[in-house]
């Protein structure tokens, strides 16, 4: 790749919004690396647009960090995107978020990928009564287990992408009615006092899966969520034993392998199979595939 995941991302973004209307939840630890990534793409962003979490509280606490100062200037159309998407189909992609507009005013949408395959790794949607666009949700689904998951692909379920779009008004109903310690926990302009009080929990546990406001636009492209090891595995051509290697390493009796180092290091494996084994300056890690 030629550019990080973050970087795609954003220019993603650009695509449906102004460079000043994009706001980024990260931690301190990422804060210079995002304004480099950002400025070798050519632009540069306020300070202000990147919101520094103190801690991690999952995402219903990050996304409503982001709605609050956003709503300092205003009630919006927000969207919500993880940077740890690959989309091959940006065009599309687009797109279809773009029609989100026709059901925004009544729903907090979410956008459910067309699965590929019976994934144990994804959260599941299944589809309610048709909308203009999109359905209404009848129930999501925990990551299934693989029989289970098969039984989902059959019955059209969409896998949950953790991608959203919303008036910021509905939303903050909404989060007031169903996550209302969230809620308070964002009425100090502390943040550091605000994530000493919130809970730690996700927009799906918080909001989606209680709320009766809630709508599915299906997204038809190609898309690999990039949060494990298994979904990196997946977007490399592995050999013919399903090793995926990035060097000249050595592979005996072994299969189903990924290796990686950023150092000049021959790996050797001799008997293992479906191992991760990652070599770095600092960090070695070793663990299994899934």
């Amino acid at each position: 790749m030629d550019k990080s995941i973050f970087q795609m991302s954003f220019e993603r973004c650009l695509k449906l919004t102004d460079l000043t209307e994009i706001y980024i939840v990260t931690n301190d630890i990422y804060k210079f690396l995002i304004l480099n990534q950002i400025k070798e793409l050519g632009y540069e962003i306020s300070k202000n647009q990147i919101l520094l979490e103190p801690s991690g509280k999952n995402t219903l606490p990050a996304i409503y960090y982001g709605v609050k100062e956003i709503q300092k200037q205003g009630e919006a159309i927000v969207a919500v995107f993880p940077s740890d998407h690959l989309i091959e189909d940006e065009e599309k992609f687009i797109a279809t978020i773009k029609q989100g507009e026709q059901i925004v005013n009544e729903y907090i949408i979410t956008f459910g990928i067309k699965p590929i395959k019976p994934h144990t790794g994804y959260g599941y949607i299944k589809l309610g009564n048709p909308l203009t666009i999109g359905y209404q949700v009848e129930e999501f689904k925990e990551k299934p287990d693989l029989k289970t998951a098969q039984t989902y692909l059959k019955e059209k379920y969409l896998w949950n992408g953790g991608m959203f779009m919303f008036k910021t008004d509905i939303f903050t109903t909404e989060l007031k009615q169903h996550s209302l310690e969230v809620y308070k926990s964002f009425e100090t302009d502390d943040i550091e006092k605000t994530y000493q009080k919130t809970p730690d929990i996700s927009i799906d546990y918080g909001i989606m899966e209680k709320s009766q406001r809630v709508a599915v636009i299906p997204l038809n492209v190609a898309w690999t969520d990039l949060g494990s090891f298994d979904a990196f595995y997946d977007e490399f051509t592995p050999d013919e034993k399903g090793n995926i290697s990035f060097g000249d390493d050595i592979l005996i009796n072994s299969c189903n392998n990924l290796l990686y180092t950023d150092e000049k290091k021959q790996i050797a494996l001799i008997g293992v199979d479906d191992l991760i084994v990652i070599d770095e300056k600092d960090a070695l890690l070793i663990c299994k595939k899934d």
